[in-house]
């Protein structure tokens, strides 16, 4: 018998955490979508109201363990990790580049399925996710319920 199949989705208004400061992301929209059957995950998240002055820049995006508080990206605390040193197969990175007309999106497959209660959020980045999993100041976050 093969592993169980779970869906999660997640869409809204991204929550500002950066509230005061300028970026890409404020007033934007996300739908994240996460298809996991045997034991691996494929994640797929389309952003739209983004800033068409952005176009051309890449922004990281991550599945964080804590929850979106508007004003507050430490409470999203770290990346969710199945262990191991940060890269795209023990973590869910997502990065994408704004489109002319204020759109993007991203899709990943991980070689995991995140555990019911792990993980409650997607973080957008500042800056694209370099190696070792680091992306720059949290700007937005949309709650996920894994």
């Amino acid at each position: 018998m093969g592993a169980a199949t779970s869906y999660v989705t997640a869409g809204g208004a991204l929550s500002d955490l950066a509230v005061g400061t300028y970026n890409a992301t404020d007033g934007a929209s996300a739908q994240l979508y996460a298809l996991a059957s045997g034991g691996t995950t494929t994640f797929r998240v389309y952003f739209t109201g983004l800033d068409p002055q952005a176009a051309g820049t890449t922004f990281g995006a991550h599945i964080h363990i804590g929850p979106c508080v508007a004003g507050n990206g430490a409470a999203a605390l770290g990346h969710y990790n199945i262990g191991g040193t940060p890269s795209p197969s023990t973590e869910v990175w997502l990065d994408f580049t704004v489109r002319d007309g204020g759109y993007g999106y991203a899709m990943t497959t991980v070689p995991f399925v995140i555990a019911s209660g792990a993980a409650k959020s997607m973080v957008i980045h500042a800056l694209p996710t370099a190696p070792g999993g680091a992306a720059g100041a949290r700007q937005a976050c949309l709650p996920v319920t894994f």
